[in-house]
């Protein structure tokens, strides 16, 4: 229950003004122009996540207009998230030292930039069933049978169908086992491969057949040529860097203390399992790079020629953290083996070290949550004058405040405005062209 709360106590503060920003428009524009099944298979840009589309129709029409109850889902689903996470962690760490990484999980994974969009519970969804699968994997590893492997393809292909990003990350399954497993436990490679394989498969045929190539290269022309060391650095950002420097500050302006703890806590740690760490820890470490680099394969061919700083967006590091955590866990684990059995080494210095991390957070979620709240205050002034001829000149072009309205709000038409509105306020069934609805007060 502890691992729930923690990302609600964290950020959930009431009656703050939240609205639909950004890429929720996209999502509420297919929902109010589409048949309802035409809309769950449609593609949304380069993404063809069907799962996602019917949870967010359901949780639309749940919530409507009370945005404030679609982050505070986010924030619980996080929370679980983080409870998958030390379950996890508890294979490979002390039940104590799993549960202070899983808890500052819950805390670093509801940056504003994550959990605000409602949209975003693609990520979310993305990353908790990948969790699931990673714990149905460990299990039937243990105990082989059917069911579990079974269990391990239908998560891993509905984390797939929440979220494209984590296609790459499954192939991270079947080579647990050659990581770290004992030679009965290797045998099983082939069994998970086999599973990936089918959920590519699936994948792959949905994708073409109600995505299709051209969906994939939307708002990345460039998709399939050959890539420069451009890549390779946004890469090495985005699995290496970006999660530790997330570690220490939580929003993408790190200060200058920020960066030098995050690459002298990467560096200790390299050190520590390269050159004190047992075979087993070591392997284990490799694994967790692989972990980290496969989905970024993916999202740097997509993000690589916007800007370098795309490597460090909040959605990909609450991921990415995964590793990092479990990273720094094996390294404490080395390291505790050489302090003296003493408080100020074995409960002090981790102690400290915890509160650093938790204070890099807390001192961030400010400046995230003014800017978001700007957004979403922007996005609600626009959506309230769309339809009334007004809405042209709120915000004229070039005006930043732009970025986060109503997506393509130069083509929201009148129409679209009502039927979203109505749509939010359970009131679809009414005919088009009827004089706009009293406001509902900014939610």
């Amino acid at each position: 229950m502890l691992l729930l709360a923690a990302p609600v106590l964290v950020f959930w503060r009431p009656g703050q003004p939240f609205f639909y920003i950004l890429d929720d428009w996209r999502i509420l524009q297919q929902v109010v122009e589409l048949p309802f099944w035409q809309y769950l298979t449609v593609p949304n840009t380069e993404h063809w996540y069907p799962l996602t589309n019917l949870i967010c129709y359901g949780l639309f029409k749940l919530f409507g207009d009370h945005y404030s109850l679609l982050v505070l889902v986010n924030c619980l689903l996080t929370g679980v998230n983080a409870f998958l996470l030390y379950l996890f962690y508890r294979f490979h760490l002390s039940p104590s030292l799993a549960l202070a990484l899983s808890l500052f999980y819950a805390i670093a994974g509801v940056h504003p930039a994550a959990v605000w969009n409602s949209s975003y519970i693609c990520f979310i969804l993305a990353l908790g069933l990948f969790m699931g699968a990673l714990l149905l994997m460990q299990l039937y590893l243990q105990t082989p049978s059917s069911s579990r492997l079974f269990g391990v393809g239908l998560c891993g292909l509905l984390a797939v169908l929440s979220n494209n990003f984590v296609i790459v990350a499954l192939a991270a399954l079947p080579f647990y086992p050659l990581f770290l497993g004992e030679r009965e436990a290797k045998r099983r490679f082939w069994a998970l491969a086999l599973v990936v394989v089918l959920c590519y498969l699936a994948f792959i045929i949905g994708y073409s057949r109600f995505a299709g190539v051209r969906s994939a290269t939307t708002l990345n022309y460039n998709l399939f040529s050959l890539p420069g060391p451009e890549y390779l650095l946004h890469l090495a950002y985005g699995a290496v860097l970006s999660p530790f420097f997330y570690l220490f500050w939580g929003y993408y302006h790190f200060p200058v203390w920020a960066y030098v703890a995050a690459v002298a806590t990467l560096a200790l740690s390299v050190a520590l399992v390269w050159w004190g760490g047992a075979a087993r820890e070591r392997r284990l470490a490799l694994w967790i790079l692989f972990l980290n680099v496969l989905p970024m394969l993916l999202v740097s061919l997509i993000r690589y020629q916007k800007a370098p700083e795309q490597a460090f967006v909040p959605r990909y590091a609450s991921y990415t953290l995964i590793g990092a955590l479990l990273f720094v866990g094996i390294a404490w684990n080395i390291l505790s083996r050489w302090l003296p059995a003493r408080p100020w080494a074995r409960i002090l210095l981790p102690l400290g070290f915890l509160a650093i991390l938790v204070y890099g957070q807390l001192g961030s979620l400010h400046s995230w949550r003014e800017k978001y709240l700007e957004y979403s205050r922007n996005a609600r002034d626009f959506y309230q004058e769309a339809g009334t001829g007004k809405a042209g000149t709120l915000f004229p072009p070039g005006d930043k405040r732009r970025d986060f309205l109503p997506w393509d709000c130069r083509n929201l038409t009148r129409a679209q405005a009502l039927d979203i509105r109505r749509f939010l306020q359970g009131d679809l069934k009414r005919m088009r062209g009827a004089v706009l609805p009293p406001e509902t007060g900014g939610r």
